[in-house]
């Protein structure tokens, strides 16, 4: 039986930063109790509605910052999620935190509730870095927070970083990458800076204000990543992502095999047998819905056999084993090639894409271009 994801999204947030374009929102310490009340309840609606239970093999809370809600509701999240659907045992359970949001007793209450795995939005270790992206963090602060969550007993930890930042050098992101290594977590993600339409940033590049690194520059950092990480033992398993032996995060991976999601809270969106859908952005909103009529839905769609074909494929793309080949044509009962083949012969000889057994896979080359190399199946 296929296994099912679930993404839940806690919109608070103490401050929002320039870049981002998450459905994330100001503290309201009163609203909290009724928008978790509202997650309980979209959840019992929905499971009401599988018909089969399906294996949970990994819980996935971001934001926002989940780390906002006091321990005490997410206990309640998570007890939710075991009474509504079938986890499995060795469950992967990650919420995200940010540095300086929590404190020891904090982060002991959430391991004792269940959660079993923290990403740590650190971004740089690099001062200048932190207030060019709008961070409110210190550096001795992601060092104290990363420490916190190891005594209240989390093993399985990954940090996020960001490169291409305004000002930043080749060598300033090895000094980065070198610190990110000190603290010997077991995942790390290395995201690419982009601007994104309606952000505080997007208004700064517009005006000439924010100089970014540029583009040969910016493969040079990215190359950089590569290079360190997987020379310091780390897998590189996705575009973004790397991790120690058996760490790969579950949710990423459910995303990226283009599996059933379900997505709860206010913006989430799901995926489910085919339907894709999206709820309401605003916590007041998403909470009056829920009480109201239990759905806090305001679009959905049906993907067409072709859409779902080309998403499948964009997203195996992007984990460095490929897009598996035979798992594509048992969902669609289809033969890739006989759908994309002229695509893949261009991109054989181009040496961007090779075949690896059942798997269909970017090359080093390929890996450099993957935007473009994606974008030749839908030109």
């Amino acid at each position: 039986m296929n296994p099912l994801g679930i993404y839940i999204h806690i919109p608070y947030c103490i401050h929002k930063c320039g870049y981002c374009d998450f459905n994330s929102h100001k503290i309201n310490e009163a609203e909290m109790p009724l928008y978790v009340e509202a997650l309980i309840k979209e959840m019992q609606c929905v499971s009401k509605r599988i018909q089969e239970p399906r294996p949970v093999p990994s819980i996935f809370l971001g934001g926002g910052t989940p780390t906002t809600l006091p321990a005490h509701l997410l206990a309640d999240i998570l007890q939710a999620c075991r009474d509504c659907f079938q986890l499995n045992d060795d469950c992967e359970i990650s919420l995200e935190a940010n540095p300086a949001t929590v404190n020891i007793d904090h982060f002991s209450e959430i391991r004792e509730s269940g959660y079993n795995r923290i990403s740590i939005g650190v971004q740089s270790f690099d001062a200048d870095d932190l207030k060019a992206l709008d961070r409110i963090h210190s550096i001795d602060e992601i060092h104290a927070t990363v420490e916190t969550a190891r005594q209240a007993g989390f093993d399985n930890l990954s940090i996020d970083l960001m490169f291409a930042l305004p000002g930043q050098t080749l060598d300033s992101w090895r000094k980065n990458i070198n610190k990110a290594l000190d603290l010997k977590t077991d995942h790390l993600s290395a995201y690419n800076l982009t601007i994104e339409k309606g952000t505080a940033f997007d208004a700064l590049y517009k005006r000439g204000a924010l100089t970014l690194p540029q583009e040969e520059d910016q493969l040079e950092l990215y190359k950089e990543a590569i290079r360190s990480f997987t020379n310091a033992g780390f897998s590189h398993y996705e575009i973004s992502n790397y991790a120690r032996q058996g760490k790969e995060c579950r949710h990423n991976l459910l995303y990226w095999h283009n599996e059933d999601t379900l997505g709860f809270g206010a913006g989430a969106a799901m995926y489910f047998e085919g339907v894709r859908s999206k709820n309401v952005n605003p916590p007041a909103h998403y909470i009056r819905r829920i009480q109201e009529n239990g759905s806090a839905v305001e679009s959905s769609e049906r993907l067409e056999r072709e859409h779902a074909m080309s998403e499948t494929l964009m997203l195996g793309l992007r984990l460095l084993q490929g897009l598996d080949l035979e798992r594509f044509e048992n969902k669609f009962q289809t033969s890739f090639f006989d759908v994309y083949g002229e695509t893949v012969d261009k991109l054989f000889a181009n040496q961007l894409l090779q075949r690896n057994g059942a798997r269909l896979a970017l090359t080093s080359k390929g890996l450099y271009l993957a935007d473009s190399v994606i974008l030749e199946f839908f030109s």
